[in-house]
């Protein structure tokens, strides 16, 4: 075990809330292994790498908490008997989200990273959810807040420092709450840090004396999962700097908040990324492998991965890597092989149409036919072509609505009110549409013209009524890119579904 870092003292803090400033003193025992600790979890004594992701549940999971989870894995993977532990760290009650552990596992499990220890799961080091109770004192919200108000760091002022023990003994004797701080002395902390090399901090200067038990009896954040990481021989600890690797800043330079909806994991997941894509996306600015790649599997990654070649710099997020990515595992999906992952491509976009358009998608023949397989690969490999789609939910957006919604009862109705002769029409383009065997855009514009021409029609009003026709939008591309889109067999299918209520309204 690595010698003791400095000796500090380790002393009970005494509040007084009923005087206008209330009173903190603190004083007793001598105390010099706390950092010996941090230190334990880099001895050679271990044998087997134990990592662990510790989070509070206090909201959504974010890309900063992914990726922390992700290194933590991937080096538990990476190294013979390793083990990955999830440790639900609940010492905000105030703050404690109903729900947000059960979400937070969901989203791990739909990454791929799942524990070898944690709640509903086991394991010999448990219980995996430490809950602690939170109580907070007027005066350090208000030192915070002025802290905050000048622009300087929040931490203890130190104010009650020196108090005498008989003055400390008065306050006790009244009964006033008290907490335990560790009394730090103003020197520098060193470490190795398996990335960085080897590291130096002035807690004190930055954070001030910390409180390790609070005026409730419990101990804080910071001291139980320090022991926890102890107790549960926890061997390496890998997270991120704060403002630099653990919440990486945008490529325009804004800082990536762990409050902003479109970082959630369950964003990513609503959106329609695949998991794949998400985690080389946050590995492609932290490192960690020979190479940068846009479409490692995590078993690959677990292969490949080497601690000593992630970065030490802090780097920024491109969101377009991210789409490039996503964009190129879906088009090797689309272009697989196996009928599986084709299966399943298809579910997965039919879940987003359905889900979207579900009274819009006709009945019957129709409906199986626009939602089948066939039709849903077909049109994502068309999508793929011009970089129109990057993810699944692109797939319902409004420029792409018309490849499956249908004409309603109402929107026929309103062909008839467009043209009186709308059967007849309709029936005659059915029947052009029948004998035409060249359906790309360039020919059927060509012939679309002609058409109108030969029967009277103005072009702009017969465009109309045929995108009614096909699809009940008034508005939409241009009818012969939806016709090409669509194919043959489906435009026919939807002319002779519009045709026949036509006749009936």
């Amino acid at each position: 075990m690595a010698a003791p870092i400095c000796s500090h003292t380790l002393k009970v803090v005494c509040c007084c809330r009923s005087l206008p400033n209330p009173v903190l003193n603190i004083y007793k025992f001598s105390f010099c292994k706390l950092r010996t600790i941090s230190r334990y979890y880099a001895s050679t004594s271990i044998r087997n790498v134990r990592v662990r992701f510790a989070p509070s549940p206090t909201g959504h999971l974010h890309l900063g908490g992914l990726r922390t989870a992700l290194y933590n894995f991937l080096y538990a993977r990476s190294t013979k008997d390793g083990r990955f532990i999830l440790r639900i760290e609940d010492t905000d009650q105030t703050r404690a989200v109903p729900g947000a552990v059960d979400k937070l596992q969901e989203a791990l499990n739909w990454a791929g990273i799942i524990p070898d220890e944690g709640p509903g799961i086991g394991g010999q080091f448990g219980p995996y959810i430490q809950v602690l109770v939170v109580c907070s004192a007027r005066r350090l919200e208000l030192s915070r807040k002025e802290a905050a108000r000048r622009g300087e760091p929040s931490k203890y002022d130190g104010r009650c420092r020196s108090l005498s023990k008989a003055q400390v003994d008065e306050y006790q004797s009244q009964g006033i709450p008290f907490v335990v701080r560790l009394k730090l002395e103003p020197t520098l902390d060193s470490w190795d840090d398996m990335v960085k090399s080897e590291m130096s901090h002035n807690v004190l200067d930055s954070e001030g004396d910390p409180v390790l038990m609070k005026s409730d009896g419990y101990p804080t954040y910071h001291f139980a999962n320090v022991v926890d990481d102890h107790l549960m021989e926890v061997s390496h600890v890998l997270r991120g700097s704060v403002g630099s690797i653990f919440c990486p800043p945008l490529q325009d330079g804004t800082k990536l908040s762990k409050r902003q909806g479109d970082i959630h994991v369950e964003h990513f997941i609503a959106s329609g990324y695949f998991p794949q894509a998400v985690l080389n996306y946050i590995t492609s600015i932290g490192g960690g492998f020979s190479k940068k790649t846009l479409d490692l599997s995590l078993e690959q990654m677990c292969k490949s991965f080497d601690v000593s070649r992630i970065k030490s710099n802090p780097a920024q997020l491109n969101p377009l890597l991210l789409s490039e990515s996503n964009r190129h595992i879906l088009r090797q999906k689309a272009e697989s092989q196996d009928q599986a992952t084709l299966t399943e491509l298809a579910r997965q976009v039919r879940e987003l149409v359905v889900n979207k358009f579900n009274e819009r998608l006709g009945t019957g023949t129709l409906r199986e036919q626009v939602i089948s397989d066939e039709n849903i690969l077909k049109i994502l490999r068309w999508s793929l072509q011009d970089e129109r789609t990057s993810v699944l939910s692109d797939f319902v957006k409004p420029e792409l609505e018309y490849l499956w919604v249908t004409p309603s009862q109402s929107n026929l109705s309103e062909l008839v009110k467009m043209d009186n002769k709308a059967e007849s029409l309709l029936s005659m383009f059915l029947e052009w549409v029948t004998a035409e065997e060249n359906f790309t855009v360039d020919h059927l514009g060509a012939e679309l013209r002609t058409f109108a021409k030969k029967h009277g029609a103005r072009t702009s009003k017969l465009f109309m009524f045929l995108r009614m026709a096909l699809t009940g939008l008034k508005e939409g591309p241009p009818v012969a890119e939806m016709m090409s889109v669509i194919g043959k067999d489906s435009v026919m299918l939807r002319l002779k579904t519009s045709l026949e209520c036509v006749r009936h309204v």
